[in-house]
């Protein structure tokens, strides 16, 4: 007995020793808990805009499981990787600080985007926790402070992962709702302590089927919101995000269409609840933000119950408001259009704080995936370093109630004018012999590094015409043969793969008459040699 009580000391120190480094701390020890691989994604043909317009809350749920399909379908919309190693949402910094809790009937589990799978968080039904018992699913959406320490980026992100869920959820006749009450229940499933519960989500089939109906919105001084060709996944899949444009401006359809995507009203009647539907939701019932917009023309406030604008200034401002950002390496002055969404702190009070960091993603990622629709190019800047300076650069000096959370740049992407190559430095020898094979060097550099081809004259007749691709800045050699006597000027020139070319170089080549004698003159002086030495000498002397 005493062995065996022996024993287990023994292994419990050797626990400890594992566990405790010599700071006399303890360490985590990390368990690699049971991954369950869920199915491909589904793929969703519906218009991006149509995905927008359908977005809608449900509080009401039927019974019906929601599939392992639909599940992953949603999941990967919502912090999936999608097709280029990016994520479905955008975070200029890639601190991607959210952990969405699956829960269900079985047991809890986190969504893990790197390999599409869940991973067993722990097991037991917790689908009392939150509001909206009736659903099947619940997705729970806490920000890792480790990760972000900045609340209003990490639910910016929450924002942009909750916008995909409504969209994904509806486009398969499934229903959710964003809720911010009770969220601290999140904390029975023993999350640890650096993660901060932040929206529960219900996730099932509405009680309800989906009734709607086109019903345009009313006619204004912008152009009615029109569909694009592009899905909801598409646009998740070739976001473009940029940090320079060309200033071109845009049209009037594409700024309508931009302003309508961050804040606007639905296209589509709700016929169930006898409404129409905002562009995201509300985590609490009401829409504190005020969207304003800049180009090179001036600024304006767009006004979503009539989907219209009014003009503020009419001065291009856009460098007025790079000034008042930490705008990093994007060049805010060559965005064809900006859009500043800012709190009204007189409608969103502060105790909802988060609920508006919220919004502010939601609006972001609607402005982002609706320019991707209109194959332009985008990106967010969220450090304001000078909030009443941008309230004077976008002429609401006063207005002081009004916070500017992000600023978000959209435009046709800058792309530099393709030049030429330059021309080819060529090298080797420059005297030879009739039939002596020799190598000659070309090399040319492109300005863009792109593949170079070579158009060769050799100055014998012989050409080679656009021999490549060859590597830019890179050694080509090729061999060449003359076969008569002459001074050759080898002419060369370099084309991109873009088809410009580079001006003519030239490299001179030399191939001399090779000296030759008389045969029967040959043999008579070597049967001759005092005659060959008088000839000698008269040579030296008259210097023939």
């Amino acid at each position: 007995m005493r062995k065996i009580i022996f024993g287990f000391i023994i292994c419990i120190m050797l626990v400890f020793a594992a566990v405790l480094p010599v700071t006399g701390e303890f360490q985590k020890i990390k368990v690699n808990l049971p991954r369950t691989s869920l199915p491909p994604p589904m793929f969703i043909d519906m218009i991006l805009e149509e995905s927008i317009c359908r977005r809608m809350s449900v509080r009401s749920y039927a019974e019906g499981d929601v599939t392992d399909e639909e599940l992953s379908t949603i999941l990967w919309a919502a912090y999936g990787v999608t097709e280029d190693g990016n994520r479905s949402i955008f975070n200029p910094d890639e601190t991607f600080s959210t952990v969405i809790y699956v829960i269900r009937s079985d047991a809890t589990y986190k969504y893990v985007p790197e390999d599409h799978s869940l991973s067993l968080f722990k097991n037991g039904n917790y689908l009392h926790i939150g509001q909206y018992d009736d659903a099947p699913i619940k997705f729970g959406l806490v920000w890792d402070m480790d990760i972000e320490p900045e609340e209003l980026r990490g639910m910016a992100d929450i924002g942009m992962i909750c916008q995909n869920i409504y969209f994904d959820a509806n486009a398969l006749d499934l229903a959710t709702i964003t809720t911010g009450m009770y969220v601290e229940e999140l904390n029975e499933l023993g999350i640890p302590s650096n993660e901060k519960p932040e929206i529960i989500m219900p996730l099932g089939h509405p009680s309800n089927p989906y009734d709607f109906t086109y019903d345009p919105l009313p006619n204004s001084n912008l152009p009615p919101v029109e569909d694009n060709t592009i899905t909801l996944e598409d646009a998740i899949n070739n976001r473009s995000i940029v940090n320079t444009w060309d200033d071109s401006p845009l049209s009037l359809l594409e700024q309508s269409q931009l302003m309508w995507s961050s804040y606007g009203y639905s296209y589509l009647w709700d016929n169930v609840n006898n409404k129409r539907h905002r562009t995201l939701p509300s985590g609490i019932g009401y829409y504190p933000f005020k969207i304003f917009a800049a180009d090179s023309n001036g600024v304006y406030q767009y006004f979503y119950n009539t989907h219209s604008t009014t003009d503020i200034l009419q001065s291009d401002q856009r460098d007025e408001i790079k000034n008042c950002v930490d705008y990093g390496d994007i060049l805010l002055e060559t965005a064809s259009f900006i859009i500043i969404p800012c709190l009204d702190t007189n409608i969103g009070t502060p105790q909802y704080q988060r609920f508006w960091y919220y919004e502010n993603g939601a609006i972001i990622h609607n402005v982002l995936l609706e320019a991707t629709a209109l194959n332009l190019h985008s990106n967010v800047v969220y450090d304001i370093t000078d909030e009443a300076g941008l309230r004077s650069a976008i002429g609401i000096p006063s207005q002081t109630n009004l916070v500017p959370l992000s600023v978000v740049p959209v435009g046709n992407e800058y792309t530099s004018p393709n030049m030429p190559p330059e021309s080819p430095v060529i090298s080797g020898p420059t005297h030879g012999t009739v039939g002596e094979q020799y190598t000659y060097t070309f090399n040319s550099e492109d300005p863009e590094y792109n593949d170079v081809y070579y158009y060769i004259k050799w100055g014998d007749g012989h050409v080679e015409i656009w021999d490549g691709p060859h590597s830019s800045g890179v050694d080509f050699e090729i061999p060449h043969t003359y076969t008569r006597e002459n001074t050759f000027t080898i002419e060369a020139k370099a084309k991109d793969t873009e088809g410009e070319e580079s001006d003519w170089s030239t490299f001179e080549v030399t191939i001399p008459r090779t000296k030759t004698i008389n045969k029967p003159l040959l043999q008579f002086l070597q049967n001759n040699p005092s005659f060959f030495s008088i000839l000698q000498k008269l040579i030296q002397d008259f210097g023939l």
